[in-house]
């Protein structure tokens, strides 16, 4: 007999009960449902990716390689499961060139990272992400964003805010405040962590990196402009905007701004300098969803037009939005299920019945009503239990008395409130409750 550790899931792995996954598969199908709407269309890969694409140089990075389940398979092949589902997008369009473009798809799925286990922070976790392929337009961001503002909304989040920045913006400020080429991407690296740490941490950060204590001060300052989104991308352009970098992050912020204020999504749109993304791939505008604090982003992503070309040979342009579905399910777990399924247990008075009881049962199932029945010939105290215990809404009895006058009893669980009625006026109250 195993162990009771042997007996368990592995750490940072977790089974998702019932109740659970019947919350999450309806938050999937909302998810869906709006991905379908943009004309996202579904793709499925691998859970195993061959290591050579997954620690490409600019691919992922070395912290999240560090994270990545990888081993040999009984070919002698190093392959390793993925830890996100941007690299498989662009391993997919490198092994099929002929795609047509853009190339719009969407892809729901988990992934895997041996990383530190906390809450909201799983070492299998599952992800949905919208990427666009083949366009250098501004108009395609504006779509990935407009799309997860709308996703949300679907979702009922009532207050969220989309995090906008620009990371051409931040290599001119990180030029402007004399960091050294060579150093941008550890202050890119250091600044994401600006929110988790403070800026004291950062600043330790920045010099554990070899970089200035003044100039990590004057970068600071950049990155705390606040106000409007015009007011900052103005105070930011005359500060960095003889930079060529600066001049075309600003431009692009504009630009995509303007397309979200044309699609409606612009109440939910904040311009935040010291967002920087982990990523190294990304190369122009990058968002980020956010809730409340405290709780960290609920939805991420930008542009990458240079990794498709890792494994192409040629660039193409990219960009996308991934949403963390734990965080999200945390985040709504407590709200309401008003969208649950129209569900009802079938119980009988005593086993004698077991053939009315089966009728019924077949005749919801039709209607497209789930119907449960006792499969252990139990009392119908105990049926009740059972019932109770599923939290089924609603509990359809069968008894003789009931069947002779061609009625059974529907009991609402929810509100105690119990009624004699036919098998089809069960149906209907159901369907409208």
């Amino acid at each position: 007999m195993p162990s009771q550790e042997a007996v368990s899931t592995p750490r940072g792995m977790r089974d998702l009960k019932p109740g659970e996954m019947r919350m999450r598969e309806r938050m999937l199908e909302s998810i869906r449902r709006v991905f379908k709407l943009y004309g996202f269309a579904p793709l499925e890969t691998p859970a195993l990716e061959s290591w050579e694409v997954l620690s490409a140089k600019g691919a992922g990075g070395s912290e999240i390689l560090n994270e990545t389940y990888n081993f040999e398979d009984k070919g002698g092949r190093r392959v390793g499961m993925r830890y996100d589902l941007t690299v498989p997008l662009a391993r997919f369009i490198a092994m099929n060139p002929n795609t047509p473009l853009p190339f719009k798809r969407y892809q729901i799925g988990a992934v895997w990272r041996y990383g530190d286990v906390a809450r909201g922070r799983l070492r299998e976790f599952w992800q949905a992400d919208v990427d666009i392929v083949g366009s250098e337009s501004m108009l395609a961001d504006a779509e990935v964003v407009a799309c997860a503002v709308d996703v949300f909304k679907a979702l009922g989040f009532k207050e969220f805010t989309v995090r906008l920045n620009d990371r051409k913006i931040l290599s001119a400020m990180v030029k402007f405040a004399g960091i050294e080429s060579a150093k941008v991407d550890d202050a890119f690296r250091a600044i994401d962590k600006l929110e988790k740490i403070g800026k004291e941490k950062v600043f330790e950060e920045l010099s554990q990196r070899g970089i200035e204590r003044k100039a990590g001060e004057k970068l600071m300052e950049l990155l705390s402009l606040n106000g409007a989104a015009d007011e900052m991308l103005d105070k930011c352009e005359k500060l960095i905007g003889s930079v060529k970098e600066g001049k075309e992050g600003i431009a692009e912020m504009r630009e995509l701004i303007s397309y979200l204020g044309k699609m409606g999504a612009e109440k939910n749109l904040k311009v935040d300098f010291s967002l920087a993304r982990g990523m190294e791939y990304y190369t122009g505008p990058i968002f980020e969803v956010f809730f409340s604090e405290g709780i960290g982003s609920l939805a991420g992503g930008g542009r990458y037009d240079r990794m498709i070309g890792l494994f192409l040979g040629k660039e193409i342009p990219a960009t996308g939005i991934s949403f963390g579905i734990e965080r999200i399910a945390e985040v709504i777990g407590d709200m309401k299920e008003d969208g649950e399924e129209r569900s009802a247990f079938i119980a009988s008075v005593d086993d004698s019945l077991r053939d009315e009881t089966l009728k019924v049962a077949s005749r919801f199932r039709e209607t497209g009503i789930a119907a449960v029945i006792d499969l252990r010939k139990r009392s119908l105290a105990k049926q009740l239990n059972y019932a109770n215990s599923l939290g089924m809404p609603y509990v359809v009895i069968i008894g003789k008395e009931e069947m002779r006058q061609g009625k059974v009893k529907l009991r609402d669980f929810r509100s105690g409130e119990e009624k004699l009625l036919g098998v089809e006026e069960c149906i209907e109250v159901i369907k409208n409750g």
